[in-house]
C-alpha cells in the first residue's frame, strides 16, 4: 500500500523499525501541501510507491540504468528543454513576436528600413513584427522643398503616434528638389506602384486604407493626388500648404476626405497669397458641396492644446464640413502663432502647439471608418 502523504512542517513518517519512509512528497515537494487542508491536488506526474529506504526491492536494469521516479522526472525535464529550444530555432522571430504580443507598453513603429523604388529612396517605418501578416494601413508622407526624407521623418515622427500601421517617406525624383511634378507620367506611376513596392519589402498593405499627407510643397502635392487618384488614396491632408497647379486638377473628381492645417502667421504661405490662398483652397476643396463652396462650416470648436508654462499659440480652431450630396468631407485646423513660422506643428518646434502628426493620423482613422 502507498505510504501516508507528508505535509510541510509535519512529522516525518517512520516505519515500525524507526526508519524514515520515502513518500510521494519526496518527489513532488510542496505541490502536495494542499492535501493537508483537505484539498485534493491532481499532480500530472507518475506517482511512486513509498517504502522504507532500505527495503526497496531490486529491479532488473537495462542499458540505461535504474528507472525510478527521479529518472523519469529528469527525462521529462530534458525533453521539455529540447522542445523549447527547437521551437525558438524553427519559428523565425518567435521570441520577438511573443515579447510584442505580451508587452503591456508596446507602442510606436520600431522597424526602420530604406529601399529604392523607380530610382528614388523610400524610408519605411513598420511595426516590430506582423503576426499572421495582417494587412496594415499605409500613410505616405511627402516632404517640402529642399528637404530630405530623413529630415521629414524626424520632423513629423509619425512612428511615435502609430502602432498597427505603416508609414513611408518617399523622396522627389530630384532629391532635395523644389517641387513635386504633379501629373507627369513618371510621378503618377511612382505613386500608383508604391503600395506594391512596400509589399515587396515584406509588408502587407490594406489597399482600402492608403492615406497621403504632406508639408509645404509636399502638402500641395498630397491635395492634388487625393483628387486625381481617388481610387488609390482613402484620404489626404496638407500641413502649411494650399492647392496648386489647378490647371492639372481633375475638377470632375469628387476627391477624397481632406484635412487642411493652416497657420495664419506662416511667412511662406504669406508669400503665396496668405489668406487669399487659404480661401481659394477651401473653395476648390468644397466645390462640390450642395450648399456652395463658400458655405460656413457645420461645426467649429477650439483645438485642445497641451498645458504648458509658455505658449506661442494665439488661437487654434477646428472646423468641419461633413460629406454631403456626394461631396467628400473637409476639415480645417485654422490656427495662428504669435511668432511667424512655417514649421510642422508640434511642441518640439512651437511652444504649446498641438501635434500635427497626431491630428492627421486621427483624421485618417476616422475617415477609414466611414463608408
Amino acid at each position: 500500500s502507498l505510504s501516508p502523504l507528508w505535509c510541510p512542517h509535519s512529522k516525518v513518517p517512520m516505519d515500525s523499525n524507526g526508519k524514515r519512509i520515502k513518500s510521494n512528497a519526496d518527489l513532488f515537494g510542496p505541490h502536495v501541501a494542499a492535501t493537508c487542508s483537505g484539498l485534493s491536488l491532481a499532480v500530472p506526474f507518475i506517482a511512486c510507491e513509498g517504502r522504507p529506504l532500505d527495503d526497496i526491492p531490486e529491479r532488473k536494469t537495462d542499458a540505461i540504468g535504474r528507472w525510478n521516479c527521479g529518472n523519469i522526472r529528469w527525462l521529462l525535464f530534458k525533453f521539455g528543454v529540447v522542445v523549447a529550444l527547437l521551437a525558438l530555432l524553427l519559428v523565425p522571430g518567435l521570441q520577438q513576436t511573443l515579447s510584442r504580443l505580451f508587452s503591456p507598453h508596446s507602442a510606436g513603429l520600431t522597424v526602420k528600413m530604406e529601399f529604392r523604388h523607380h530610382n528614388r529612396s523610400v524610408l519605411l517605418y513598420a511595426p516590430e513584427a506582423q503576426f499572421w501578416a495582417k494587412p496594415l494601413p499605409l500613410v505616405v508622407v511627402l516632404h517640402g522643398s529642399n528637404t530630405s526624407i530623413h529630415e521629414m521623418a524626424n520632423t513629423t515622427r509619425y512612428y511615435n503616434v502609430m502602432n498597427s500601421a505603416l508609414v513611408v517617406y518617399p523622396e522627389m525624383r530630384i532629391a532635395h528638389g523644389l517641387t513635386w511634378e504633379y501629373n507627369a507620367s513618371w510621378e503618377t506611376s511612382f505613386f500608383r506602384t508604391l503600395p506594391g513596392a512596400v509589399a515587396e519589402a515584406g509588408y502587407s498593405v490594406d489597399p482600402s486604407q492608403v492615406f497621403i499627407v504632406g508639408h509645404s510643397s509636399g502638402g500641395s502635392m498630397s491635395l492634388f493626388l487625393q483628387n486625381n487618384m481617388p481610387s488609390l488614396f482613402r484620404a489626404g491632408a496638407a500641413v502649411e500648404s494650399g492647392v496648386g497647379h489647378l490647371e492639372e486638377w481633375n475638377n470632375q473628381s469628387r476627391g477624397r476626405p481632406v484635412m487642411l492645417i493652416w497657420n495664419h502667421n506662416d511667412p511662406v504661405l504669406q508669400e503665396f497669397g496668405g489668406d487669399a490662398l487659404y480661401f481659394s483652397s477651401l473653395r476648390q476643396l468644397r466645390r462640390h458641396k450642395p450648399a456652395g463652396a463658400t458655405a460656413n462650416p457645420w461645426y467649429v470648436t477650439e483645438v485642445v492644446l497641451p498645458a504648458t508654462q509658455t505658449s506661442d499659440i494665439e488661437y487654434a480652431q477646428w472646423m468641419a464640413w461633413p460629406a454631403t450630396g456626394g461631396a467628400s468631407a473637409v476639415e480645417v485646423v485654422s490656427w495662428k502663432t504669435w511668432n511667424p513660422t512655417h514649421s510642422w506643428a508640434s511642441q518640439r518646434a512651437i511652444a504649446g502647439a498641438f501635434d500635427a502628426s497626431t491630428v492627421t493620423w486621427e483624421f485618417f482613422r476616422r475617415m477609414a471608418q466611414t463608408a
